[in-house]
Protein backbone atom coordinates (compact mmCIF):
# COMPACT_ATOMS: atom_id res chain seq x y z
CA UNK A 1 0.00 0.00 0.00
CA UNK A 2 1.50 3.29 -1.18
CA UNK A 3 1.67 6.21 1.16
CA UNK A 4 0.65 9.73 0.15
CA UNK A 5 3.54 12.11 0.83
CA UNK A 6 2.80 14.73 3.42
CA UNK A 7 2.79 18.34 2.25
CA UNK A 8 5.75 20.39 3.34
CA UNK A 9 4.52 22.93 5.95
CA UNK A 10 7.20 25.31 4.72
CA UNK A 11 5.62 25.40 1.25
CA UNK A 12 2.26 26.44 2.67
CA UNK A 13 3.90 29.14 4.79
CA UNK A 14 5.81 30.47 1.77
CA UNK A 15 2.65 30.54 -0.33
CA UNK A 16 0.85 32.52 2.37
CA UNK A 17 3.77 34.96 2.59
CA UNK A 18 3.81 35.45 -1.19
CA UNK A 19 0.05 36.01 -1.22
CA UNK A 20 0.32 38.59 1.58
CA UNK A 21 3.07 40.45 -0.27
CA UNK A 22 1.01 40.58 -3.46
CA UNK A 23 -2.02 41.83 -1.52
CA UNK A 24 0.10 44.47 0.21
CA UNK A 25 1.49 45.67 -3.14
CA UNK A 26 -2.07 45.92 -4.52
CA UNK A 27 -3.14 47.96 -1.49
CA UNK A 28 -0.18 50.31 -1.81
CA UNK A 29 -0.74 50.70 -5.56
CA UNK A 30 -4.44 51.49 -5.06
CA UNK A 31 -3.73 54.04 -2.33
CA UNK A 32 -1.05 55.66 -4.46
CA UNK A 33 -3.55 56.03 -7.33
CA UNK A 34 -6.05 57.66 -4.99
CA UNK A 35 -3.43 60.00 -3.51
CA UNK A 36 -2.21 61.13 -6.91
CA UNK A 37 -5.76 61.73 -8.12
CA UNK A 38 -6.66 63.73 -5.01
CA UNK A 39 -3.59 65.97 -5.14
CA UNK A 40 -3.93 66.69 -8.85
CA UNK A 41 -7.60 67.63 -8.39
CA UNK A 42 -6.87 69.87 -5.39
CA UNK A 43 -4.39 71.88 -7.42
CA UNK A 44 -6.88 72.12 -10.30
CA UNK A 45 -10.11 72.81 -8.42
CA UNK A 46 -9.37 73.30 -4.72
CA UNK A 47 -10.16 70.89 -1.90
CA UNK A 48 -13.58 72.00 -0.72
CA UNK A 49 -15.49 71.32 -3.94
CA UNK A 50 -14.12 67.82 -4.49
CA UNK A 51 -16.31 64.75 -4.10
CA UNK A 52 -15.24 61.14 -3.65
CA UNK A 53 -16.71 60.45 -7.10
CA UNK A 54 -14.30 62.99 -8.64
CA UNK A 55 -11.34 61.25 -7.02
CA UNK A 56 -12.33 57.73 -8.03
CA UNK A 57 -13.10 58.83 -11.58
CA UNK A 58 -9.67 60.44 -11.93
CA UNK A 59 -8.00 57.35 -10.42
CA UNK A 60 -10.09 55.04 -12.60
CA UNK A 61 -11.34 53.15 -9.55
CA UNK A 62 -14.77 52.39 -8.13
CA UNK A 63 -16.37 54.10 -5.11
CA UNK A 64 -16.47 50.76 -3.30
CA UNK A 65 -12.71 50.46 -3.69
CA UNK A 66 -12.26 53.94 -2.21
CA UNK A 67 -14.29 53.09 0.89
CA UNK A 68 -12.31 49.90 1.42
CA UNK A 69 -9.32 52.14 2.15
CA UNK A 70 -10.59 55.50 3.40
CA UNK A 71 -13.57 56.85 5.29
CA UNK A 72 -13.75 60.09 3.26
CA UNK A 73 -11.62 62.53 1.27
CA UNK A 74 -10.22 64.09 4.45
CA UNK A 75 -8.88 60.73 5.62
CA UNK A 76 -7.20 60.28 2.23
CA UNK A 77 -5.62 63.76 2.39
CA UNK A 78 -4.41 63.28 5.97
CA UNK A 79 -2.90 59.90 5.11
CA UNK A 80 -1.06 61.43 2.16
CA UNK A 81 0.30 64.31 4.23
CA UNK A 82 1.13 62.21 7.29
CA UNK A 83 3.21 59.83 5.23
CA UNK A 84 5.26 62.65 3.70
CA UNK A 85 5.69 64.56 6.96
CA UNK A 86 6.79 61.38 8.76
CA UNK A 87 9.41 60.80 6.05
CA UNK A 88 10.79 64.31 6.55
CA UNK A 89 10.73 63.90 10.34
CA UNK A 90 12.74 60.70 10.04
CA UNK A 91 15.33 62.35 7.80
CA UNK A 92 15.65 65.43 10.02
CA UNK A 93 15.92 63.27 13.16
CA UNK A 94 18.68 61.21 11.57
CA UNK A 95 20.54 64.38 10.61
CA UNK A 96 21.41 65.35 14.20
CA UNK A 97 23.78 68.30 14.62
CA UNK A 98 27.40 67.27 15.18
CA UNK A 99 29.68 68.95 17.72
CA UNK A 100 30.97 71.84 15.63
CA UNK A 101 32.35 75.20 16.69
CA UNK A 102 29.61 77.85 16.51
CA UNK A 103 30.16 80.22 13.61
CA UNK A 104 32.81 78.03 12.00
CA UNK A 105 32.91 77.24 8.30
CA UNK A 106 32.15 73.59 9.07
CA UNK A 107 29.07 74.57 11.09
CA UNK A 108 27.88 76.80 8.25
CA UNK A 109 28.28 73.96 5.75
CA UNK A 110 26.40 71.55 8.00
CA UNK A 111 23.49 73.93 8.53
CA UNK A 112 23.20 74.71 4.82
CA UNK A 113 23.09 70.97 4.15
CA UNK A 114 20.32 70.55 6.73
CA UNK A 115 18.31 73.36 5.06
CA UNK A 116 18.92 71.80 1.63
CA UNK A 117 17.44 68.57 2.97
CA UNK A 118 14.07 70.32 3.40
CA UNK A 119 14.18 71.76 -0.13
CA UNK A 120 15.17 68.38 -1.60
CA UNK A 121 12.35 66.62 0.21
CA UNK A 122 9.88 69.24 -1.01
CA UNK A 123 11.14 68.86 -4.58
CA UNK A 124 10.69 65.08 -4.42
CA UNK A 125 7.06 65.50 -3.29
CA UNK A 126 6.37 68.88 -4.89
CA UNK A 127 2.67 68.33 -5.60
CA UNK A 128 1.90 67.38 -2.01
CA UNK A 129 3.99 70.22 -0.60
CA UNK A 130 2.11 72.72 -2.77
CA UNK A 131 -1.12 71.40 -1.28
CA UNK A 132 0.22 71.53 2.29
CA UNK A 133 1.73 75.00 2.02
CA UNK A 134 -1.41 76.41 0.45
CA UNK A 135 -3.27 75.29 3.57
CA UNK A 136 -5.69 73.08 1.63
CA UNK A 137 -7.76 70.67 3.69
CA UNK A 138 -6.30 71.29 7.12
CA UNK A 139 -4.16 74.01 8.66
CA UNK A 140 -3.11 71.55 11.40
CA UNK A 141 -0.60 69.90 9.06
CA UNK A 142 1.04 73.22 8.18
CA UNK A 143 1.32 73.99 11.88
CA UNK A 144 2.88 70.57 12.47
CA UNK A 145 5.58 71.23 9.87
CA UNK A 146 6.20 74.70 11.35
CA UNK A 147 6.50 73.21 14.85
CA UNK A 148 8.84 70.48 13.58
CA UNK A 149 11.20 73.04 12.03
CA UNK A 150 11.05 75.18 15.19
CA UNK A 151 12.06 72.21 17.32
CA UNK A 152 14.96 71.36 15.02
CA UNK A 153 16.19 74.98 15.20
CA UNK A 154 15.87 75.07 18.99
CA UNK A 155 17.89 71.86 19.26
CA UNK A 156 20.59 73.37 17.05
CA UNK A 157 20.67 76.70 18.91
CA UNK A 158 21.04 74.99 22.29
CA UNK A 159 24.37 73.59 21.19
CA UNK A 160 25.54 75.84 18.36
CA UNK A 161 24.20 79.36 18.72
CA UNK A 162 26.54 81.50 16.57
CA UNK A 163 28.28 84.29 18.46
CA UNK A 164 27.44 86.91 15.84
CA UNK A 165 23.67 86.52 16.27
CA UNK A 166 21.89 89.06 18.51
CA UNK A 167 20.84 88.04 22.01
CA UNK A 168 17.22 87.29 21.20
CA UNK A 169 15.00 84.61 22.81
CA UNK A 170 15.53 81.21 21.19
CA UNK A 171 11.80 80.70 20.55
CA UNK A 172 11.64 84.00 18.65
CA UNK A 173 14.59 82.99 16.48
CA UNK A 174 13.16 79.50 15.87
CA UNK A 175 9.72 80.79 14.83
CA UNK A 176 11.24 83.45 12.60
CA UNK A 177 13.46 80.82 10.95
CA UNK A 178 10.54 78.40 10.40
CA UNK A 179 8.20 81.07 9.05
CA UNK A 180 10.79 82.50 6.67
CA UNK A 181 11.85 79.05 5.46
CA UNK A 182 8.27 77.93 4.75
CA UNK A 183 7.45 81.20 2.98
CA UNK A 184 10.52 80.88 0.75
CA UNK A 185 9.78 77.19 0.16
CA UNK A 186 6.23 78.04 -0.93
CA UNK A 187 7.48 80.67 -3.38
CA UNK A 188 10.12 78.27 -4.73
CA UNK A 189 7.60 75.51 -5.45
CA UNK A 190 4.98 77.84 -6.93
CA UNK A 191 7.66 79.37 -9.20
CA UNK A 192 8.68 76.02 -10.63
CA UNK A 193 11.84 75.59 -8.52
CA UNK A 194 14.01 78.07 -10.51
CA UNK A 195 17.08 77.36 -8.35
CA UNK A 196 18.55 74.12 -7.05
CA UNK A 197 17.99 72.92 -3.48
CA UNK A 198 21.63 73.58 -2.51
CA UNK A 199 21.46 77.10 -4.00
CA UNK A 200 18.27 77.85 -2.07
CA UNK A 201 19.81 76.57 1.15
CA UNK A 202 22.89 78.77 0.69
CA UNK A 203 20.78 81.86 -0.09
CA UNK A 204 18.46 81.24 2.84
CA UNK A 205 21.44 80.75 5.15
CA UNK A 206 22.92 84.11 4.15
CA UNK A 207 19.57 85.88 4.46
CA UNK A 208 18.91 84.45 7.91
CA UNK A 209 22.36 84.83 9.44
CA UNK A 210 23.51 88.01 7.73
CA UNK A 211 20.27 89.84 6.96
CA UNK A 212 19.58 91.85 3.81
CA UNK A 213 21.09 95.19 4.82
CA UNK A 214 24.54 94.43 3.42
CA UNK A 215 23.45 92.37 0.42
CA UNK A 216 23.62 93.68 -3.15
CA UNK A 217 21.58 92.50 -6.09
CA UNK A 218 23.34 91.04 -9.12
CA UNK A 219 23.40 93.27 -12.21
CA UNK A 220 20.20 93.27 -14.23
CA UNK A 221 20.46 91.75 -17.73
CA UNK A 222 19.38 95.16 -19.06
CA UNK A 223 22.15 97.03 -17.22
CA UNK A 224 25.14 97.77 -19.09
Amino acid sequence: MSRVPLANPGDAFQATEDSDRRADRRIQRTRQQLREALLALILERGYETLRVEDITERANLGRATFYLHYRDKEALLLDSIRQTVDELLAQVSAFAPPHLEAGSEAAARWLQRAIALVFEHAAASATLYRVILRGEGTAAISRRIHAMICQAVLTYLEAHRPHQMPALPADVLANYFAGALLALLTWWLESGMPYGAEEMAAMFYHLFYEGIGHLTLPPSPTDG
